[in-house]
């Protein structure tokens, strides 16, 4: 069961962490908003989304949280790989996620309060939350 939960939790952190480099790069206007392989639904159609990275909520430590949370991802995803397989404790990605959760909560303030709808926030919000969860019976077990 260990190895299916981290796998899991690996393969949605890598979505998350993808649309996080999409997101990123339509703001840095290194990809155009109408990319192929990003569904639909994901697709940014105006500059609202992307507009609150030049908000106060946007930047953590002076760097867009887009980037810094791609990075973040991508090496989150890793370590459940590496968990999985036991090369390292399964505390360390728990406490990613959970730090991942803590920052989330900030992030989902800040959407509230500049009324910005951004399903690739949400749906990352919604991914880290799950992978939390998903991260709970591997520390108890």
């Amino acid at each position: 069961m260990e190895y299916y939960l981290n796998f899991s939790s690996a393969l949605l952190t890598f979505i998350a962490g993808m649309l996080s480099i999409y997101f990123y790069g339509v703001y840095s206007k290194i990809l155009s908003y109408d990319q192929k392989i990003i569904p639909k639904f994901f697709q940014l159609s105006n500059g609202e989304c992307t507009s609150i990275i030049d908000s106060s909520y946007g930047r953590l430590a002076g760097a867009p949280n887009a980037l810094v949370g791609s990075i973040y991802l991508v090496i989150h995803a890793v370590l459940l790989i590496v968990a999985g397989y036991k090369i390292i404790n399964q505390i360390i990605p728990f406490f990613l996620s959970l730090a991942s959760l803590v920052v989330g909560i900030y992030l989902i303030y800040g959407l509230i309060k500049l009324k910005i709808k951004c399903r690739i926030c949400i749906s990352v919000h919604v991914i880290n939350f799950t992978v939390f969860l998903l991260q709970i019976p591997l520390i108890v077990i």
